[in-house]
């Protein structure tokens, strides 16, 4: 029996478009979303997978400073990029990518922001912002670098931190300067829009309470930590002449801003409301119904991004939701990774500390690319990257044991005649339920590494089943035994073949055809009785071609020329 069909919506962080993207981002949420998409859709649900290029934020205006171009400019010659990386290079599976400087977005990044004030969680107060004498006017966060009082980092920002993640409130950072022109910087009064975020807090703590089970332990225990604190009015405009337009006209009077031609609405508020205007989109564009993946009890949230973009959905995005409408669903898993880094440093591109995505998979394979990253994904904390592990890991695990064990057992099997009613011993069928029930588990949870532990731990047994038979003497001493252990190895290839799917589609897609599975079969992960569903399947394998390997090893020579690049 299928279970319940859901309506599963997957927001993916946004990613500035001041650069190409690194393979941090991979890991940090862009593979974990791609992965969680596909098996859902496999499980038969209703998937909606949304994001796009962050256009507003101030790296863009900075990138656009330093090349003398318009922040547009930047912008749209990086969202280009991004699409075909997604597209092209990583075969990502968004259902919509968009952009954030559209007038769909702005639009309704005024409704949540007029909502908010009709709600009374938004009030007009003063704050300090950097000014530059030398330039004569306002700096955005990004434009100012200085010294963090938490960790002593160097090139902090004066909003947030990159090294500790630590948030910083306007005049906390030390020894301030424009990146700009490296003149030091000035705090001046200026006039804004805040939200009330304690007048939220007894709303979000019983939020948090309700759904922060399903999250990471650390994810959970670092948003509480910000409720216990206690929130406080953060402003949500800029003095800006890049983000979304202050919809002036739909404001009371009394509660209109002085200067408000040259503010905008800023980033970190807008930004996340792009999974609700990119859903609205898709609709718009597909001529389908957006309301089953935001209302009713039969749908599902998931979001995936890095841990600088923690409480921006554990906290704020949820309290903009339900302020803007009480009905709307709110983030059930936010599957929040720590940082990738490159051989201890921290990835930056200004610091020249980098590995393009486009590079490393086009070089490697993204099939290769996708195993090594959800290996070592840095769910609980920061993982690091090295060409050296790259290798050992790509080499020893995934041909090891996952490529060695289907080639050899597809090779040695190859040209033998099967048996007419193959039956499946009662230990590999344990092994095949077991394999998918961890990683079924695992796939829900967002728990990508013991997924792929899952995978290699089968894949491991069916290589000490084929060591301890010594099944190429068998195929020549006694071939009825002989055939009824192929059977249970090609039972567990067959098992792979689907298990393997959300992680490692190309691979799983040559060896349905190496096997002539069919494309229009029911997935095993439908059923509740996978292991039927497996042997129906293992039963039907038809070789029709001669097995080639899946995967080819990293040499010493490939590795050696990264040193030199």
């Amino acid at each position: 029996m299928n279970e319940t069909k859901q309506n599963i919506l997957i927001g993916v962080a946004w990613p500035y478009v001041n650069g190409n993207l690194h393979i941090g981002h991979l890991a940090g949420y862009l593979l974990a979303a791609d992965i969680e998409a596909r098996y859902q859709r496999l499980k038969g649900n209703e998937v909606l997978m949304v994001s796009g290029s962050d256009c507003y934020g101030t790296p863009i205006t900075v990138e656009a400073d330093k090349r003398g171009k318009t922040p547009k400019g930047i912008a749209d010659e990086y969202h280009a990029k991004d699409i075909e990386l997604f597209q092209q290079t990583l075969g990502l599976t968004y259902d919509l990518y968009t952009r954030t400087d559209t007038q769909h977005h702005a639009k309704i990044t005024q409704d949540f922001f007029i909502r908010m004030i009709e709600q009374g969680y938004i009030f007009i107060g003063t704050t300090e912002q950097y000014f530059s004498a030398t330039q004569n006017r306002f700096l955005p966060d990004r434009y100012i670098q200085g010294t963090c009082p938490h960790c002593g980092f160097l090139e902090a920002r004066s909003d947030q931190c990159d090294n500790c993640g630590k948030l910083l409130d306007q005049g906390e950072v030390i020894n301030p300067i424009s990146k700009l022109t490296k003149d030091p910087v000035e705090l001046k009064e200026t006039q804004h829009y805040f939200i009330d975020w304690p007048k939220l807090q007894p709303k979000l703590v019983e939020y948090v309470d309700n759904v922060s089970p399903k999250w990471k332990e650390w994810v959970r225990n670092e948003t509480k930590g910000w409720l216990h604190e206690g929130l406080k009015p953060r402003a949500i405009t800029r003095d800006l002449d890049w983000g979304v337009p202050i919809p002036i006209d739909r404001i009371p009077k009394e509660l209109q801003i002085s200067d408000y031609e040259n503010k905008r609405i800023y980033v970190w508020f807008d930004a996340v409301i792009g999974y609700f205007s990119a859903s609205l989109l898709w609709s718009s564009i597909n001529n389908k119904d957006w309301k089953p993946f935001w209302y009713g009890d039969n749908t599902y949230h998931y979001y995936f991004m890095g841990k600088d973009n923690l409480v921006f959905h554990t906290l704020f995005w949820p309290g903009q939701l339900m302020s803007y409408d009480e009905k709307a669903h709110l983030p059930d898993n936010v599957s929040i990774n720590m940082f990738l880094n490159y051989d201890g440093k921290q990835f930056s591109k200004s610091r020249g500390v980098s590995i393009d995505i486009d590079y490393i998979v086009k070089k490697y394979g993204n099939d290769i690319v996708r195993f090594y990253l959800a290996y070592v994904m840095p769910e609980k904390k920061d993982a690091s990257f090295t060409w050296q592990d790259f290798q050992e890991r790509i080499n020893s695990s995934l041909i090891g044991t996952l490529g060695n064990f289907i080639h050899r057992v597809l090779t040695i099997g190859y040209g033998v005649e099967r048996l007419k009613d193959p039956k499946i011993s009662e230990d590999v069928q344990s092994k095949i339920l077991s394999s998918f029930s961890t990683s079924k588990d695992a796939l829900e949870k967002t728990e990508f590494r013991l997924y792929v532990d899952s995978i290699l731990q089968l894949a491991a047994h069916g290589n000490q089943l084929v060591d301890h038979s010594k099944l190429w003497e068998l195929k020549k001493s006694d071939l009825p035994k002989f055939q009824r252990i192929i059977e249970d190895l090609y039972a567990i290839i067959a098992a792979l073949t689907f298990l393997i799917e959300p992680l490692l589609p190309s691979a799983s897609e040559s060896l349905k055809q190496i096997l002539s599975i069919e494309r229009n079969i029911e997935s095993p992960w439908e059923k509740d009785d996978v292991v039927s569903r497996i042997i129906k399947e293992a039963q039907s394998i038809n070789l029709n071609q001669k097995p080639i390997p899946l995967f080819q090893k990293i040499t010493d020579e490939q590795i050696q020329e990264e040193s030199i690049i």
